[in-house]
């Protein structure tokens, strides 16, 4: 006889084609009639809150009065919650994020009384390598989770998933998904007849006779009648056995049967069962763009400085902090960073973004000024404090914007030695809209602003060094002049030769020819999924130069590439091969004097519809495998995937193309010869069937539709609704920051540093004595030059930032590479402890550390 368990349950989207604001009136009700069940029948229970408190947090703002019943009820295991605060993303998000979604979850869950020990994961859109990692340094031993499963990667639904590293946890698919028994009849024999066939699936792939039968759906209320039609069943068949279960009773079955599992390692993307809609990674990259952008200042620039301006003494605004990142995570799940929603919720998302943005900066800048208020003068001019998150020291190239009423400034460090710098882009300013003291005048006070890049030497580690703006007086070093169609330093060589690019790495004399071309081709789609037309027609920028302009400068040397490109309006357009429309797009390309990578900037004025843009990046090196980030680790990957050859015969839900996620970076190389692109925001890249030594990275898509029924790449119902979407055509000014890095050789310490050197750039701040803000003098004093601690090993850095739960330092780093590397110890006043990203002590420790493995020290 199998044992059914089963398990009772909502999956609460707090938006999608609905808004947050519908989901939580919606919670009003749920949420009561939930307490009201559980309290007046307590045989009912256990129920699965969706593994996410923030469930709890939104109910308890349309439903405060409930707090005290609700936490009897957790604390007597009767609602199960946690462990994450939302259900995130897994392929986009990044590793820091999906880290504190776990350490706030977790905090919720104490608050609250209780806790479900068990990485229920029921709808993310494909699964990360990465997963049993992050759930073993929470001490979680087991996942659930639905989309990306398939008997080829493994043979059945219980398995030991195990990471890059080698953590690994016990793991169950729900392969019909978490809605497979949603809406039981509560009368005995009409769900005799219905049961079976649902229990017959449910048994196909598992290994023992225990069986889990998920009963919920999307926001659907409690079925409180299903555990007593269950029990009525008891007597009129000898199949099953049926228990009121959890996930954690489940895994204590499952143990107990001593069946040993087959064990997986990898990521699962496999759409033989389920959508996983690969799609996803380029929809409305405007939202990607902007989560990498919070992500990344949050973690390592935004927390490092607090780290060092609280040691100085100043205060530690730790609730704020943690605001923006609650308010990250919202705009993380899986639906909401996807952009798999209706336009309302898409700009709800975007504003939520936004809103973490400009908090972080304020914070940021009101942190520089107080540091600028205690540092004593050591030169006369306005104090720059340029702020070095990294923990090693460094030279640094950092983008500064001056606001000057003079043609001409000087910047000195605090020996008064002169400093390089270069203009990059200057323009009259009205301070009245910078300076809330002028707002009011009747006389317009205008200045030039200046962004500029500053050449910054000798960085101390984890800290910041002053240096001294010179209004009126000349910089003391040649400007940028005119320059040729070359671009070239130690390492590269590019050239501009009849309307295309050719890289050349000076240090191998590899030649990669016809770089950076832009290829636009038709989305016939929607928001989850990319589908290429029935015939496409792709249109790219060859021929389609119209001017170009390059000069030299100080520190880097720059070729600015124009393009117009004749194209298709829409898809209508493209059907009929008609060119009625325009593609202006800009390149900027930056190649420092003092590093080897080539920078790029992509502009856009996109007022096309229904359209793909990619850059294609010819690599030469054909080979079947290539590389690319995930959460804290490297993964390697087939070129193209073997199931193309299968998946339209064995009627898969969705084609395994050959879309692939990547954290920031994505590189083809064989030893002799490769690129490495890592980008600023861009999730996706492609490497195309008929250019097998290409990479095609996604600049973005337009679709204009949340779901569309029949996609060549997608058959059958439409994902989500049909519903209009016209602001997922993204019109208007877009642009993607990226760079290439030429492989020399197989990836190796120097390579990797500089890819950390252009992931996390040095930040600067100019103290004008001007604020839109004023704060009362704190009367600290601080030193010109600052290290707080140093760690300089072959890990990249990931964050350093206040403890969770104490005053101490959190400091991680984690191995970027395929190779073990050893991690030394923090040089910090205090004693450094090796803890978990939990941040509970980590136990045995070894100092060489494996790829795809983060590092987290707790410094007191």
């Amino acid at each position: 006889m199998k044992t059914v368990h089963l398990i009772q349950h909502t999956h609460w989207d707090r938006e999608w084609y609905f808004t947050e604001n519908d989901s939580k009136i919606l919670l009003y009700y749920f949420i009561r009639d939930l307490v009201n069940r559980l309290e007046q029948d307590t045989a009912l229970g256990p129920f699965v809150l969706d593994g996410q408190t923030v469930v709890l947090e939104d109910g308890l703002q349309v439903a405060p009065a409930l707090r005290e019943r609700l936490q009897a009820l957790i604390r007597q295991g009767r609602i199960l919650i946690g462990p994450w605060y939302t259900q995130t993303d897994f392929l986009v998000v990044g590793a820091e994020s999906i880290t504190r979604n776990l350490l706030l979850g977790k905090a919720d869950c104490d608050a609250w009384g209780g806790y479900m020990p068990v990485g229920y994961v029921p709808d993310s859109f494909g699964q990360s390598a990465q997963l049993p990692l992050f759930l073993r340094e929470f001490g979680i031993g087991c996942a659930v989770i639905w989309r990306g499963w398939c008997e080829q990667d493994v043979p059945y639904s219980e398995f030991t998933w195990c990471s890059q590293n080698g953590s690994r946890v016990t793991t169950a698919v729900l392969p019909w998904g978490y809605g497979c028994a949603k809406w039981l009849p509560t009368e005995g024999e009409q769900a005799a007849r219905l049961l079976p066939a649902i229990l017959e699936k449910q048994a196909r792939f598992s290994l023992t006779d225990h069986l889990l039968l998920p009963n919920g759906n999307d926001q659907s209320p409690f079925e409180y009648g299903v555990p007593a039609m269950l029990a009525s069943l008891k007597e009129s068949q000898q199949d099953y056995q049926f228990a009121r279960s959890s996930f954690t009773d489940f895994f204590k079955a499952l143990q107990a049967t001593g069946c040993p599992l087959p064990e997986w390692h990898g990521e699962l993307l496999s759409a033989k069962y389920m959508r996983v809609h690969r799609g996803i990674f380029s929809t409305r990259m405007d939202i990607k763009q902007l989560n990498a952008r919070l992500e990344r200042f949050v973690s390592q620039a935004l927390e490092p400085l607090l780290a060092v301006a609280g040691r100085l003494g100043l205060p530690c605004p730790q609730q704020a902090v943690e605001n923006i990142w609650r308010g990250a995570m919202k705009s993380q799940a899986h639906d909401s960073i996807g952009g798999c929603n209706a336009d309302r919720v898409n700009s709800m998302v975007k504003a939520r973004l936004c809103d973490g943005l400009e908090s972080a900066q304020q914070l940021f800048e009101l942190n520089m000024a107080m540091l600028a208020e205690g540092i004593t003068a050591q030169q006369t001019g306005k104090k720059i404090i340029v702020f070095n998150p990294l923990p090693h020291a460094r030279d640094a190239h950092v983008r500064l914007t001056l606001y000057t009423p003079h043609a001409d400034f000087c910047i000195v460090d605090a020996a008064g030695t002169p400093c390089r710098w270069q203009l990059l882009h200057d323009e009259p300013q009205d301070m009245s809209l910078i300076v809330q003291e002028l707002s009011n005048s009747t006389t317009t006070t205008w200045y030039r602003k200046c962004d500029i890049l500053l050449e910054a030497g000798a960085l101390p580690a984890c800290g910041y060094q002053t240096f001294y703006l010179q209004e009126g007086r000349a910089a003391g070093f040649d400007a940028s002049t005119a320059g040729e169609n070359v671009l070239e330093n130690c390492w590269l060589r590019l050239e501009l030769a009849h309307g295309q690019l050719e890289l050349l790495d000076k240090r191998t004399q590899q030649r990669y020819p016809a770089v950076l071309r832009l290829v636009d081709g038709g989305d016939a789609g929607d928001n989850y999924n990319y589908s290429p037309p029935p015939e496409d027609w792709k249109i790219s920028s060859d021929g389609c130069l119209t001017q170009w302009h390059s000069a030299r400068g100080p520190l880097h040397d720059t070729l600015t590439l124009n393009w117009h490109i004749p194209a298709p309006a829409d898809a209508a357009a493209r059907e009929a091969r008609c060119c009625n429309a325009g593609l202006h797009a800009t390149l900027i390309l930056s190649l420092p004097h003092d590093q080897p990578w080539l920078d790029v900037e992509v502009e856009v004025n996109n007022t096309l519809r229904d359209h793909r843009l990619q850059v294609e990046i010819p690599v030469g090196v054909t080979q079947a495998f290539h590389y690319a980030d995930q959460p804290f680790g490297l993964i390697q990957r087939e070129n193209q995937p073997a199931a193309l050859q299968q998946w339209q015969a064995e009627n898969w839900a969705e084609a395994p193309a050959s879309l692939w996620p990547m954290q920031s970076l994505v590189m083809l190389h064989n030893g002799a010869r490769g690129l490495c692109v890592v980008t600023e925001g861009l999730r996706e890249y492609e490497i195309p069937a008929q250019q097998p030594d290409t990479l095609a990275i996604t600049l973005f898509r337009s679709v204009g539709w949340l779901g569309k029924a029949d996609l060549p790449w997608r058959p059958g119902r439409a994902s989500g609704m049909a519903l209009p979407t016209p602001d997922s055509q993204l019109p208007g000014p877009y642009r993607a920051h990226f760079a290439l890095f030429p492989l020399a050789q197989a990836p190796d310490a120097p390579f990797w540093r500089a890819v950390e050197q252009w992931r996390t750039p040095a930040c600067g701040y100019l103290d004008t004595g001007w604020s839109r803000f004023r704060t009362n003098p704190h009367g600290l004093h601080f030193p010109g030059r600052y290290s707080l601690l140093s760690w300089d090993c072959a890990l990249h850095f990931s964050t350093l930032k206040k403890a969770q739960h104490s005053n101490a330092l959190l400091l991680r780093g984690w191995n970027p590479g395929l190779t073990p590397v050893p991690c030394g110890q923090p040089a910090a006043t205090g004693t450094p402890r090796r803890v978990t990203l939990a941040e509970t002590p980590a136990g045995a420790t070894d100092d060489v550390i494996p790829p795809g493995t983060p590092v987290s020290w707790l410094i007191d």
